[in-house]
């Protein structure tokens, strides 16, 4: 199997493991079935804890994945191999940053400093995950650009 198709088959796992994860009572997975009072169902015990972070990061990376693999797919090999070249040590400097900041002792959640805090962690996100899409556009753009002159 080639790059292009590990790549893609990655991110369908992905986003299929986020829709299962989320919908446990679905999948079977749910402990105890609760209702609203309205008729609406949730599930206030699964049988698995998978940690909210970690399913978030899966749907944000796998839907970028999806993305700009499926932008890259009909291209040539040398247009996803330099948009891959940077996803592939983008995306892992992402997930520690978001771990550290995640698990980084605040001042507490109640107050200015709570709030302040989680606004920097959003403000360092934002731009990681802005230099990741543009970085990804302008890495894909050149590569076609230089392809298509050849």
């Amino acid at each position: 199997m080639n790059t292009k198709k590990i790549v893609l088959v990655i991110a369908l796992v992905m986003l299929v493991f986020v829709f299962v994860v989320n919908n446990p009572i679905m999948f079977g997975f749910c402990q105890n079935v609760s209702d609203y009072g309205t008729g609406t169902k949730y599930c206030s015990y699964a049988s698995f804890g998978v940690p909210e972070t970690v399913s978030l990061l899966s749907l944000f990376f796998g839907s970028f994945l999806l993305l700009f693999s499926l932008i890259t797919y009909k291209m040539r090999d040398e247009v996803f191999r330099a948009w891959w070249g940077f996803a592939r040590w983008w995306v892992p400097v992402i997930i520690v940053v978001t771990f550290l900041l995640e698990n980084a002792g605040g001042g507490g959640g109640m107050g200015i400093s709570g709030a302040v805090s989680s606004g920097f962690d959003a403000l360092v996100l934002i731009i990681l995950y802005s230099i990741l899409v543009i970085t990804s556009l302008v890495k894909i753009v050149r590569a076609y650009l230089k392809t298509k002159n050849t």
